[in-house]
């Protein structure tokens, strides 16, 4: 226990010294919204001036790590073949992933991609476990 204790404690010292030069990490989440009619972007516009009342999902917003993607629009009649979704994986620029990263994470997470020489916590790793959430490492 006591060798696991000193490894957490050397990669802490890592990277608070890593922070103290002012790397910064960013969590972005993504969400697909389905726009097809006034009627669909009154209802996002509504319900986005509801989620706004939560400060801490305006800030994301407001500073970009929040982002909305629209769904493609098919025209009615149009031959649709789709395959699986793949979810968009969240994307964190960090070099130490700890579990309260990975708890900031939304809800629907199903996929994490992190950077080749990011590192987990051993608690981080739990908790994506617990969740469900695929890590991947990006070539970054």
């Amino acid at each position: 226990m006591s060798v696991l204790r000193d490894e957490i404690r050397s990669i802490l010292r890592e990277e608070i010294a890593a922070l103290k030069r002012g790397e910064q990490s960013e969590v972005l989440t993504f969400e697909t919204v389905r726009i097809s009619s006034s009627a669909d972007l009154t209802r996002f516009s509504q319900d986005l001036v509801t989620r706004g009342q939560d400060s801490a999902f305006a800030a994301r917003v407001a500073q970009g790590r929040h982002r909305f993607d629209l769904e493609q629009h098919r025209p009615v009649g149009a031959l649709s073949v789709s395959a699986p979704a793949k979810p968009r994986p969240n994307v964190l620029t960090k070099t130490l992933v700890t579990e309260r990263d990975i708890g900031a994470l939304g809800a629907g997470t199903q996929v994490l991609s992190i950077g080749k020489t990011s590192r987990l916590t051993p608690l981080a790793r739990d908790e994506a476990r617990r969740r469900g959430i695929r890590i991947e490492r990006s070539e970054v």
